[in-house]
């Protein structure tokens, strides 16, 4: 039986991991992190169902005076309802629903059947049975969790603002965030589809700073989250009253135990204090579900909904101080990765292994955190981007064009286009974000000999940021960019650049272009073209561009950072509307995108590719033209001979 012992005890310790990190994967991007929340959710209801399956057969002989206590069973079906923190760990999980009702049938069947065969033992039985409801309501919310998650309708609402004095700032921005949440019904697919008018989240976004805009959409994809990872959803009474339940029934049982232990004890000392350790456990578990519950942000939907209670409330949970700062404030990693050839040259992987499945530390060359200027960069793009749309007077093939723009519009606006055109235009985007990668990197290279030159200018920072960024996602995330043979350039122009530099040493990359490159620029690249094998490298074209952009006649050295960075963001927003919401709900779980950020950010203010296009009034003028004349002829059937 110490088997079963240890299972027990690891059951317990799965169950808080789970309950600790499940809900801490939305904000960090840390790999130990993942992998231990992971690990645990693979082990967690493994090791419970092995635990119940012993647990049963020990039971067969009643005979044994120091036999396991009966309730250990209710408890492992609490621990297979699992936290409130976590329920999928991938958007795939949540498609298995069925399969876990039927397992919670059979799973509350195992351990009924445990207590029917120890029924006699009335002792027992005020333990045993609260924990067995406990662990029905857990299982059973877990599964519609999973259900509610899947479902094409988000139980849209329309819901308004209050101007009361509850709507202080804190109060108003994530409500304004669950309007916009429930502005969309379906994330099942690869496509977004509003429920109504994309005008209305227009007004709401478009009259907010950047910071709160992304912060609207920060809310908004935490709710998201929390739909698909998790039990923390919208609260009702109804869920009140079960949490509860749950709750009361685990102290009753920790309670009549304690009574039961001291009267009389017919359980070793080993197997009594594993008994205690579960049950304070399981009324820890539900204490800390009902406070992460509590301090969420759908709390603060839930507490100010009400004009009776809902002032009184408010102050409670969200101006105590202590309540405040448990609140979590930081709702996604607010970080990008980034990736640069200099990186890939300097700090190779250990091996392919970690080089494919680990993209953690020994790969990405750093995290930046997304700031207010990059914040503000990308808002002002966006906003002007929509300002060149208008759904009444513009057709839908216009906004096409508009998302498939890629860097045409940041050099027409410089006058830049005819002469730097070919890189945005003429190849492919994997190719294209390689070559101006390439070309920011000798740019800065090059700029920074020159002692007038601010490197930590907004622009140059911003540049180098998204450069950087972008290549990270082409690298280790290129389902976001949904990029066919993705790696292949990157591969030919990593091998290339290693080629030309014969060692892999980031002082020799700068010494290459110092001193060979930027002196001589024809002689260098007719050597970049003479060592490219394979043809899709694109060092040659990103040098080419470089020195391009170096030359610009009448553009100054501020101006050509400028652009070098509305270049990029509009990369940006390419990207990010033509990335699956598939992948964007998968990145969530991994301490989100600013990507995801993006694409939600464009598709509020309307510049999302799967919105319908509008019907001109001119065609429903026709269609009832059309209706008429039917309607004014006279119709005559013929019914065929039998």
């Amino acid at each position: 039986m110490d088997t079963l012992r240890i299972l027990m005890l690891l059951s317990l310790f799965l169950q808080t991991i789970l309950a600790i990190f499940g809900r801490r994967r939305k904000c960090f991007t840390g790999f130990w992190l993942r992998s231990v929340v992971w690990l645990a959710y693979l082990s967690a209801d493994l090791v419970a169902t092995l635990s119940l399956g012993i647990l049963v057969r020990s039971q067969t002989n009643s005979a044994n005076p120091n036999m396991i206590p009966v309730f250990w069973a209710p408890i492992l079906l609490l621990h297979l309802g699992g936290p409130e923190t976590i329920t999928a760990y991938s958007l795939a999980d949540n498609e298995l629903w069925l399969r876990r009702l039927v397992e919670l049938v059979i799973q509350a069947g195992v351990a009924s059947y445990v207590l029917f065969k120890l029924w006699s033992k009335d002792t027992i039985i005020f333990v045993a049975i609260p924990i067995f409801v406990s662990g029905i309501i857990k299982y059973g919310e877990r599964i519609w969790a999973f259900r509610l998650a899947t479902l094409e309708d988000f139980s849209i609402r329309r819901e308004y603002i209050s101007s009361s004095s509850r709507s202080a700032y804190e109060v108003r921005i994530v409500r304004e965030a669950r309007l916009l949440f429930k502005a969309f019904q379906k994330l099942s697919t690869n496509f977004l589809v509003f429920d109504f008018d994309q005008t209305k989240t227009y007004e709401l976004v478009s009259k907010k700073t950047a910071e709160e805009a992304f912060q609207l959409i920060e809310i908004e994809l935490g709710f998201l989250y929390d739909r698909i990872y998790s039990k923390v959803t919208e609260i009702s009474w109804l869920r009140v009253i079960l949490h509860s339940i749950t709750c009361l029934s685990s102290i009753s049982a920790l309670v009549f135990f304690s009574i039961m232990t001291t009267r009389k004890n017919v359980y070793s000392k080993k197997d009594t204090m594993i008994s205690y350790l579960l049950l304070v456990g399981a009324v820890l578990l539900d204490c800390y579900s009902i406070t992460v519950l509590l301090l969420s942000d759908w709390a603060v939907i839930w507490f100010t909904s009400s004009k009776l209670v809902g002032d009184f409330l408010y102050r409670i949970n969200c101006l105590s101080p202590l309540l405040s700062f448990c609140r979590e404030q930081k709702r996604w990693s607010r970080s990008m990765g980034q990736h640069n050839l200099t990186s890939a040259q300097s700090n190779k992987p250990l091996n392919e292994l970690r080089k494919q499945y680990f993209a953690g530390k020994w790969n990405i060359h750093s995290r930046v955190d997304v700031d207010e200027v990059l914040k503000e960069l990308i808002f002002k793009q966006v906003k002007d981007k929509r300002s060149r749309y208008d759904p009444d007077t513009i057709d839908f093939l216009t906004l096409l064009k508009l998302l498939e723009e890629r860097g045409n519009n940041a050099l027409q606006r410089y006058d830049c286009f005819d002469k730097l055109g070919w890189s945005v235009t003429h190849v492919e985007f994997s190719q294209s974000l390689l070559i101006w990668h390439v070309a920011t990197l000798v740019c800065y290279i090059d700029d920074s000999q020159n002692n007038s030159f601010a490197k930590e200018r907004n622009c140059v920072m911003s540049s180098r940021s998204l450069s950087d960024y972008m290549l990270y996602l082409l690298v280790y995330r290129p389902t976001m960019l949904a990029i066919k043979l993705s790696g292949t350039g990157y591969a030919e122009t990593t091998t290339h650049l290693g080629r030309l530099l014969r060692r892999n040493t980031l002082d020799e990359l700068h010494a290459l272009f110092l001193k060979e490159l930027l002196p001589d620029p024809p002689a260098m690249l007719n050597k970049i073209k003479l060592t490219d094998a394979g043809g899709m490298s694109a060092l040659l074209d990103g040098c080419v561009l470089a020195m391009s952009l170096q030359t610009l006649d009448g553009c100054p050295n501020e101006k050509k950072w400028e652009m070098i960075s509305e270049v990029w963001v509009e990369m940006l927003m390419y990207a990010a509307s033509h990335c699956g919401w598939k992948q964007h709900a998968d990145a969530l779980a991994r301490g989100g995108e600013l990507l995801t950020h993006v694409c939600l950010l464009m598709s509020h203010l309307g510049l999302s590719k799967p919105c319908r296009p509008e019907v001109s009034k001119q065609y429903l003028a026709d269609q009832s033209k059309r209706l008429d004349d039917l309607s004014e002829r006279q119709w005559v059937y013929e019914i065929p001979l039998a």
